[in-house]
């Protein structure tokens, strides 16, 4: 397991601050989180998520926030969604817009 990384820890802080009112739970939950796998797809990737034990159980959703993503290199901002299954976050995804090639880093992004 490895930990967040620093745009994996921004989305996220920002999909969780639009979404807490609905899903307030999630703040404790992020304290917790570590990454299991990294996935990339060439125009984007996965990361998924591992918590400790636990018997949090809600209904699966995806959340997202109004901030932009946007990455140095790349011509286009990129979309994010955090997928949650049974009340725990799964993993997020990020995509580039347009059929820009990506690697998956991070550096130099910004969220705005």
């Amino acid at each position: 397991m490895e930990d967040l990384n620093e745009m994996e820890i921004e989305l996220l802080k920002s999909i969780i601050d639009e979404n807490k009112e609905r899903y307030p739970y999630l703040s404790l939950h992020f304290e917790m989180l570590k990454v299991k796998t990294r996935e990339y797809t060439g125009v984007g990737s996965y990361i998924y998520f591992q918590y400790p034990a636990s018997k949090i159980l809600t209904k699966d959703t995806s959340l997202s926030s109004q901030k932009s993503l946007t990455i140095e290199g790349l011509e286009h901002e990129l979309s994010y969604e955090l997928n949650l299954t049974n009340g725990k976050m799964d993993f997020l995804e990020i995509v580039t817009n347009g059929k820009e090639e990506w690697d998956g880093s991070a550096g130099n992004f910004r969220l705005e």
